[in-house]
């Protein structure tokens, strides 16, 4: 029988391998272990080098009372001179070694407290006779400058930290908007990974925290207004956002140049305010039968209730607490996937329906978002909002930001997200464009460039072109503000987020600073296998790109930095020197006595049971 089961298994399994080994020689130029990520717009180096004194280069700026530039000078001092490493000190016989860098604001410009969607990120960097210098018109430009020098320094085989002799770079980003998505309500993400994130945006240049704070799953915002959302709708107490915490959130971006946009998802993803607020959700019908789930269909309660009128009074007060909290002036709303069978499943909203002359849930849904999008008009803010409100004919206010997301359309107009950005910015909205960046999705095997098969899924992001087919105008191409690299939370948390988004993150960074023709992938795999040691060294565990080693700082190893204070946020400190009082001590001696006692107990009884269970069968 057993012959016969494994002659069916092997009759009726087929079997496909496709052999995804990189093999060698990889196409492409080798990139040297100081190459820049993402590309600057124009850049002049030299071969030759300059040594550096390690922990003793000198800074210095002409706007050093600016909080911005003065913390930004103290956080690079680790990076420049990664603490575990071993550094030699320039030979005694050579006077070639960098002496200074200078960071010069041009003008009369202010040190800017918040970056802002049009803030000018441009800088200019010059190595020159033993001299460093980064200028630029805004702190921002400083900021983006300094990061391109800490890119430009390195160790080198001898231990001597070291960089170009002669450079001349002239960068700016070719969009505005550059960034990152993080959902923090399928799983919590602590505010230490969120910070430490932040920094890795940072080394990559991006500009745009948006931050996806509630979902169904969870609401781990904690509101002032409206405190019972988290207190009944996070997963515990203790996965919730605070005030104090989202304050250091926003203090953190802050500082590295990068605003911090807020998403409050409605009028669907709203399953976990049915915690705290059942009177705002939908019941969901079945069978004549209320608080009906059905599987892929709908919830017991999943989504607002268009027709009740407290839930626009509540989306008002918690609307004005979020641009109150949330400096940027910028509110996500979110508005997608608005699954409408639990709106139709519900007599009253049905009834409800036919008294207001809604003939279809489209129009319901158009009905709450022109309510809601009122509301950001008298709060005078900027409102973000996924493309399906404006699918469904959305009237949006001016100046409001369309996140297209989706690379298919039931509409034949719509043949790929390249369609989309055509059509809003053509009708006058600002784009930002996520569809082709959504880094949750994982991919293992080939990859077909356009010059080779590749192994590797990051160049599928990095060959992205936003402005392929795009036919308007100037005007309109200036509408398509730039985009954003998404993590959706269903399988990542503290544990994976670094390491699932890095460097594949570093693609769409690339694609939306550099220029459009720097796009060589081929080339690009080398630089960003650099630059992926170059965030082990920084403390971020990024995975590989590339088979090979970047060095003995590795996770796990002996000089590894993942841990290291320097590049963690981490509050809590173990203390294992806590001594408990007399009494307290003698009990936990007591139970582990007890415990033993009952152990051996019981290894005894269970030994002479197998005697006798031994002699019984024999």
């Amino acid at each position: 029988m057993k012959y016969l089961l494994f002659i069916l298994c092997f009759y009726n399994i087929q079997c496909d391998i496709t052999y995804i080994e990189v093999k060698y020689p990889l196409a492409g130029k080798r990139s040297p272990p100081n190459a820049i990520w993402p590309h600057p717009q124009k850049i002049d180096i030299s071969n030759d080098l300059l040594y550096i004194h390690p922990n003793d280069l000198k800074v210095y700026s002409n706007i050093e009372n600016c909080d911005i530039i003065t913390k930004a000078i103290e956080r690079y001092k680790p990076i420049f001179f990664p603490p575990t490493l071993d550094m030699h000190h320039p030979p005694s016989d050579t006077d070639n070694i960098l002496q200074n860098l200078t960071l010069n604001i041009k003008g009369n410009s202010q040190c800017e407290k918040y970056i802002e969607l049009n803030s000018n990120e441009a800088y200019n960097l010059t190595i020159s006779q033993k001299i460093a210098l980064v200028e630029a018109n805004s702190v921002w430009g400083l900021l983006r400058g300094l990061e391109t020098v800490s890119q430009l320094i390195y160790i080198n085989e001898q231990n001597y930290v070291v960089i170009n002799s002669s450079v001349h770079i002239i960068d700016s980003p070719r969009f505005r908007h550059r960034g990152v998505m993080l959902d923090s309500a399928r799983h919590f993400l602590p505010v230490s990974i969120i910070k430490k994130n932040l920094d890795v945006m940072s080394y990559n240049k991006f500009n745009v925290f948006h931050w996806h704070l509630v979902d169904d799953q969870s609401f781990p915002f904690e509101s002032k207004t409206f405190p019972n959302l988290s207190r009944a709708g996070a997963f515990s107490r203790d996965h919730v956002y605070t005030p104090a915490d989202v304050a250091d959130i926003i203090e953190h971006a802050r500082l590295l140049g990068i605003r911090v946009i807020p998403e409050i998802d409605t009028p669907g993803h709203t399953h976990s305010w049915s915690k705290s607020m059942p009177e705002l959700i939908t019941v969901c019908w079945s069978h004549g039968k209320p608080y009906q789930a059905i599987y892929s269909t709908q919830g017991e309660m999943e989504i607002f209730n268009p027709s009740e009128p407290r839930v626009y009074s509540t989306m008002d007060a918690l609307l004005r607490e979020m641009k109150e909290r949330f400096p940027s002036n910028y509110i996500h709303l979110g508005m997608d996937e608005v699954y409408d069978k639990c709106w139709l499943s519900n007599p009253s909203i049905r009834q409800w329906m036919v008294d207001n002359n809604i003939l279809s849930t489209k129009s319901l849904h158009k009905y709450y978002a022109d309510k809601i999008l009122d509301i950001t008009r008298n709060l005078s803010v900027t409102p973000i909002v996924w493309q399906d409100v404006w699918d469904e004919k959305v009237e949006l206010p001016p100046g409001t930001i369309i996140q297209v997301w989706k690379d298919s359309s039931d509409n034949i107009e719509f043949a790929s997200w390249a369609s989309y950005l055509n059509r809003a910015a053509n009708e006058g909205y600002n784009v930002i464009l996520s569809s082709p960046w959504y880094l949750n999705y994982i991919n293992y095997g080939k990859y077909n460039t356009d010059a080779s098969v590749m192994n590797l899924e990051f160049f599928k992001y990095y060959e992205v072109e936003p402005l392929r087919q795009f036919s308007g105008s100037n005007e309109a191409k200036q509408r398509i503000l730039g985009g954003e690299a998404c993590l959706w939370g269903e399988f990542v948390d503290g544990t994976n987020l670094l390491s699932r988004f890095w460097p594949k993150a570093a693609a769409v960074a690339e694609r939306l600073w550099s220029p459009a023709h720097i796009n060589n992938s081929e080339d690009a795999q080398f630089r960003l296998d650099v630059h992926r040691c170059r965030l082990l060294r920084r403390g971020i565990p990024a995975q590989p790109i590339l088979n090979g080693y970047c060095g003995n700082y590795e996770l796990g190893m002996a000089k590894s930095m993942i841990n290291h204070p320097a590049f963690n946020y981490d509050n809590a400190v173990w203390n294992d020197k806590t001594v408990q009082s007399s009494s307290q001590s003698g009990k936990v001696l007591a139970s582990l006595s007890s415990s033993s006692s009952r152990m051996f107990s019981y290894n005894v009884y269970s030994i002479l049971l197998l005697f006798v269970g031994y002699f019984y069968h024999k």
